[in-house]
């Protein structure tokens, strides 16, 4: 009994120091280069908002993007310094780009691109200033350089197989998600803050300029859900190749909130992007996002854009208030829940969009044509899903292989019941049966899965296997009779 009692309280005395070595490992993770490179693009960064800043409150000085361009220097030569030595080290070319780094390699190329064009640009088109600043060729190729830059780490961590995002790999998720805020800040709720009442000046109601102010509704409304869109592309971005650990959207949203909050001295902003960094963990915690289960992730979207806007409006409702109407309000509320399911579609398009890509876009050899198309495993499950479809079957890339007597649906699927009925007539025992379980299914349609696992007598799990084999054993007849009408 006494021992019984004890387990429990052994149990807490051992998980301590087990808690506090993965805490100490989570600390040390990432390599020394992904630090120090970490460090120095949030110069590149920090320095960009601060050129943004001066520029909005003029008059800005003659070297105002002096300093990003030193930071971009310092990054350049720290990769530079970084191949040399592995060079020195290793002996080998390729390894003068640190692993997972070539991004960052050509971001460096891209943003100096933008740099020596910038002063030509300046002659030909006169200085920049305003929004059309930030579209700006020189700028954009920057802004763009930047945003490669910064994913060094975050990239190598995800080189490394390291499931849950390091530290430098957090650091380099918030520099991301602040060089796509940078590019936004045109039409940003935490700069120009269309909803606020007497944030903007409002032209006499009804006037011609801007009727029933429309104008500033739109703009409100499309700026936040272009945040939305931006952070949520982020963050499900990130999600694609690693975890996030606790706090770390919060970190994210509360970093971005006060670097787009210094530019107009909006430093409210900054709780705003706690509270909803919060939620958002919070969310993300409750959806459990897997990749088996990616209506989560969909729902975690959803919840993240409906968070992203109503905890600004909310905070902005309550002080100093909104003159937006209910409608306005709400409406975009649930539109900007919208567009972040929208982009989780697009990130995460689900298992019948991602079988429909590898039948249409698939690895294909050097030799694939379209008079010759590789003869993929997705490829003929498609091809078996539709057989009696004349219309889809026409859509199979397989449509083009030289075995066919005429390019037509109706002969690929002769040719595709040919071996069927080839791999159902083998000695093989485990090829028969594989090819009688496709002609039940597929050819004659008897019935669903269950009634043809009840007429072949195997069991689920066996059943399933052995159709797996079976597609596998007609792609490898397909190709034996492509070889065979292969000219020589």
């Amino acid at each position: 009994m006494a021992t019984m009692e004890a387990t429990p309280e052994s149990e807490r005395t051992t998980d301590r120091p087990s808690r506090l070595a993965s805490w100490r490992r989570w600390w040390l993770a990432g390599t020394a280069l992904d630090w120090g490179f970490a460090v120095l693009s949030a110069g590149i960064v920090g320095a960009g908002y601060y050129e943004s800043y001066l520029t909005r409150n003029p008059p800005a000085p003659n070297w105002a993007a002096a300093p990003v361009q030193i930071a971009w220097l310092a990054v350049t030569l720290y990769l530079a310094v970084a191949g040399f030595r592995a060079w020195q080290r290793d002996g080998r070319l390729p390894s003068v780009v640190p692993d997972r780094y070539g991004l960052s390699v050509a971001g460096c190329a891209i943003f100096l691109a933008g740099i020596l064009i910038n002063g030509w640009w300046s002659d030909a088109f006169g200085p920049d200033y305003g929004v059309p600043a930030i579209f700006r060729l020189p700028n954009l190729l920057e802004i763009a350089g930047a945003g490669l830059i910064v994913v060094g780490p975050l990239r190598a961590s995800a080189g490394r197989g390291e499931l849950m995002a390091g530290p430098t790999a957090v650091f380099s998720a918030v520099l991301l998600l602040a060089t796509v805020t940078f590019f936004t800040q045109f039409d940003h709720p935490y700069i120009d803050q269309y909803a606020v009442r007497g944030a903007v000046l409002l032209p006499p109601f009804g006037s011609p300029f801007d009727l029933a102010y429309h104008r500033e509704e739109i703009l409100g409304a499309l700026g936040l859900m272009m945040q939305t869109a931006a952070i949520t592309g982020v963050v499900l971005w990130i999600l694609r190749q690693s975890r996030l650990p606790v706090g770390s959207l919060t970190v994210m949203l509360t970093a971005t909130a006060f670097l787009a909050a210094t530019q107009l001295g909006h430093y409210s902003m900054v709780l705003v992007g706690i509270v909803a960094g919060v939620l958002a963990d919070i969310a993300l915690a409750l959806t459990r996002p897997r990749a088996d289960r990616v209506l989560s992730l969909h729902l975690f979207a959803v919840v993240l854009g409906a968070i992203l806007s109503g905890v600004y409006l909310l905070f902005v409702g309550l002080d100093p208030g909104t003159w937006w109407p209910p409608d306005m309000t709400y409406g975009t509320v649930f539109a900007c829940a919208i567009v972040g399911g929208l982009i989780s579609y697009g990130l995460f398009p689900g298992a019948d969009a991602v079988r429909a890509a590898s039948v249409l876009w698939p690895a294909l050899s050097q030799e694939s044509t379209s008079e010759a198309p590789d003869v993929t495993v997705e490829r003929v499950e498609h091809a078996l899903k539709v057989l009696h479809s004349t219309r889809d079957l026409a859509d199979n890339p397989l449509i083009g292989m030289r075995c066919i007597a005429a390019s037509t649906p109706g002969e690929l699927r002769k040719t595709i019941e040919a071996a069927i009925e080839h791999l159902r007539a083998s000695q093989f025992q485990q090829d028969a049966q594989a090819g009688q379980i496709l002609d039940l299914y597929y050819v004659r349609r008897i019935g669903g899965h269950y009634a043809v696992t009840a007429r072949v007598g195997l069991s689920r799990a066996a059943y399933f296997n052995r159709r797996s084999y079976g597609v596998r054993r007609v792609v490898d007849r397909l190709r034996e009779l492509e070889e065979s009408a292969t000219p020589a």
